[in-house]
């Protein structure tokens, strides 16, 4: 009996350790999904993130969908045609720099 006792708890301690990190490793979508408005140069831009990892881009009457994930505290879009743009969270705001030396500073919507 002592013996299963042991042999249950060597085997779930690894299981237990390897379950919380996991979990510390995981970032929360929820915590970023919303609406975001920057000022761009040729007016407003919004950007939703959706807690289930979609998004849409709205600029004017275009609109751009993709998906978005969490990584190492950065927010990464997956764009259509494969490539990702990398956005910095700051509070509640997003700062993202786009190709051209061009700079967004989004900032959550009420």
């Amino acid at each position: 009996m002592a013996l299963r006792k042991t042999t249950a708890w060597t085997l779930s301690l690894p299981l237990l350790c390897l379950t919380l990190v996991f979990c510390m490793g995981c970032e929360s979508k929820d915590r970023v999904a919303g609406t975001y408005i920057a000022q761009g140069r040729s007016g407003e831009v919004q950007l939703e993130l959706k807690s289930n990892g979609s998004g849409l881009w709205i600029t004017g009457t275009d609109e751009i969908s993709f998906s978005w994930h969490l990584k190492a505290g950065d927010l990464r879009i997956n764009t259509k045609e494969g490539g990702v743009i990398v956005g910095k969270i700051q509070g509640d705001s997003i700062r993202i720099d786009l190709p051209g030396q061009r700079e967004l500073l989004f900032k959550k919507a009420p």
